[in-house]
């Protein structure tokens, strides 16, 4: 077994200037820690070591998990239907591979990757309280995004090892500053006078703030040896009581100026419009996809995390929510706030 990690030991957050890698790296260097990071944006920061470059090149991988001791893989082709299907590939595929030959090939002890609640959704039955001993859907999911990070996951899995200790995080639906997707999605959509809301209001939905999540990282990464109860194993994260998902991000709307939702369209009729998006509009964000996401229960228990590392949400819903909400008005205003298409 690898001995305790100390201060001058190198972290590496891939993704590192990211929603959830920066917090990570915010959160190891409050506890002293040395950090690099390796992302494809730029994070000016004096305090980290930073590395501008892309997963999908080996070299570059090798060159960031040069003399790590600890590697959090955050970077990911994120769900987005205007990515081309084969960047899913080259990034959640092909780059975990890079990140995994770089990690062995180096000796790096601790592997930490940051998966999705996603690779345990089929599109077709609720989930609710979901746990870890959920399988991998039946039939290979037909959106690259969940069927590449079940690639990915397996992969990392079985890269587990007596000199290679790796565990995986599945955050549910993560929000926070930097995020470019869930809610900002949600915004653009009630700017262009979508501001709808799907199904019955029944179905619940967890979420999971990002500086909770990378308190469950930093935390699976203390606990983490070869041969540790950590290793080797899948863990949800998630934080406070799940909620309809148009209920959790209606005040987002109202704080920003829209009017509440008025107009619903029930399961029944969304789906099979969805599919219809789909063919006459094929980057759409309105897709079966997120139809059964929102439509349909996707809860998950992050208890097997809090009794294997301790894990327990560190902000309160009502602090994520403040501080999310300065970042989006700061964005906002500025007019900088990215908004997937």
């Amino acid at each position: 077994m690898n001995e305790q990690s100390n201060d001058k030991d190198i972290n590496l957050v891939i993704g590192g200037a990211g929603m959830l890698g920066y917090e990570i790296v915010s959160q190891l260097l409050q506890k002293g820690k040395r950090v690099r990071i390796l992302d494809i944006k730029v994070l000016d920061d004096s305090r980290v070591e930073a590395i501008v470059g892309d997963i999908r090149h080996p070299q570059t991988v090798l060159a960031a998990c040069l003399g790590a001791t600890t590697v959090f893989q955050t970077a990911a082709a994120v769900w987005d239907p205007a990515l081309p299907a084969c960047i899913y590939d080259e990034v959640n595929v092909d780059g975990n591979r890079n990140v995994v030959a770089a990690c062995q090939s180096l000796g790096v002890a601790k592997l930490v990757f940051t998966s999705t609640m996603d690779v345990v959704v089929d599109g077709a039955r609720p989930v609710v309280d979901g746990d870890e001993s959920l399988p991998y859907p039946a039939a290979v999911p037909k959106d690259p995004y969940s069927r590449t990070k079940i690639a990915a996951e397996k992969m990392m899995l079985s890269a587990n090892g007596p000199n290679l200790a790796v565990c995986v995080l599945r955050p549910a639906g993560m929000y926070g500053a930097r995020d470019k997707y869930h809610v900002p999605n949600i915004i653009k959509a009630a700017r262009g006078g979508l501001n709808i809301r799907l199904g019955s209001g029944s179905a619940k939905f967890s979420h999971v703030y990002s500086e909770n999540v990378a308190h469950a990282h930093v935390l699976a990464a203390e606990h983490l040896q070869p041969g540790s109860r950590v290793a080797g194993q899948t863990y949800f994260v998630t934080d406070h009581d799940p909620e309809n998902l148009f209920d959790f991000m209606a005040p987002f709307l109202v704080e920003l100026g829209f009017p509440p939702a008025r107009l619903r369209i029930p399961y029944s009729l969304a789906y099979p419009l969805a599919a219809l998006s789909e063919l006459v509009s094929p980057k759409s964000n309105f897709n079966r996809f997120a139809v059964v996401q929102t439509c349909i229960d996707h809860t998950f228990s992050h208890a097997k995390a809090t009794r294997d590392f301790g894990y327990h949400p560190i902000v309160s819903k009502e602090e994520a929510f403040k501080r999310t909400m300065e970042w989006l008005k700061k964005e906002w205003e500025s007019s900088k706030l990215k908004v997937q298409s």
